[in-house]
């Protein structure tokens, strides 16, 4: 696939998008063009929109929605605290399937056309909001790894414009950056200069989760590059200017 023009397009044309009819027919664009089965947002905490109910905007089909629901798979779903609690993205195939609930759950999720593999994007939002984005796919094993492979950044960069673009649409108002105590170390030790591999050194963490901080801490304060990032931070009064 030689997607770099399309993608920079799709990217583009999330500015443009003003109502979820539109966001939906987004996430069957981004799938057709990775070659995906589905894309799905999951939203467990977002101002307003989700004091009964979680917010939900995907490619899946109503029956399987409904299925979910009915069977109260919400219980069982490994995919909800992999988004929700984790930082990093998690591959479904890294989940346990020995309980037998888990594995009904991906049998019948793939009964329904979901795909037999999947990969969860933490959302961490400026405001505190609490999301996630999934994309799930039938490809083969190496079709999968090279998906992952080639398209991972993409993935990540989407995840936030799709998240940007719920806000949007469904005019959620977010005042202020929320910032969790590892992004704003992350940028704090960025702003005195060190490296990733510095600051994963100082606390004790990989240098890949510093990355992981770092993105989602950018992406919070709508920088374009770490700099902006802690210039932002900085002028926000969220880390103090390096003495």
């Amino acid at each position: 696939m030689h997607i770099d023009n399309s993608f920079a397009e799709i990217i583009d044309e999330f500015e443009r998008i003003q109502s979820m009819q539109d966001g939906q027919a987004m996430l069957r664009r981004i799938s057709d063009l990775y070659g995906l089965r589905h894309a799905a947002y999951f939203a467990a905490r977002l101002p307003d929109l989700t004091r009964r109910e979680p917010y939900i905007a995907t490619t899946y089909s109503a029956d399987w929605v409904n299925h979910y629901k009915d069977r109260e798979f919400v219980k069982v779903d490994p995919v909800l605290p992999a988004g929700l609690q984790r930082m990093l993205p998690t591959d479904w195939g890294s989940f346990d399937r020995k309980h037998t609930n888990v594995r009904t759950f991906f049998g019948e999720a793939q009964d329904f056309g979901i795909g037999d593999k999947g990969m969860t994007f933490p959302i961490r939002g400026a405001g505190g909001e609490l999301a996630m984005f999934s994309i799930t796919s039938d490809a083969s094993d190496a079709e999968w790894k090279s998906i992952k492979t080639n398209y991972m950044r993409d993935f990540q960069t989407i995840a936030h414009f799709v998240h940007e673009m719920v806000l949007r649409t469904e005019r959620v108002s977010i005042e202020n950056a929320h910032l969790s105590p590892r992004e704003i170390e992350c940028l704090k030790w960025a702003a005195e200069g060190k490296t990733h591999q510095d600051v994963a050194t100082i606390l004790n963490i990989s240098e890949r989760t510093v990355r992981c901080y770092l993105d989602t801490a950018r992406h919070k304060l709508n920088a374009i590059n770490v700099t902006h990032a802690v210039a932002r931070a900085i002028a926000s009064n969220l880390i103090n200017i390096p003495g």
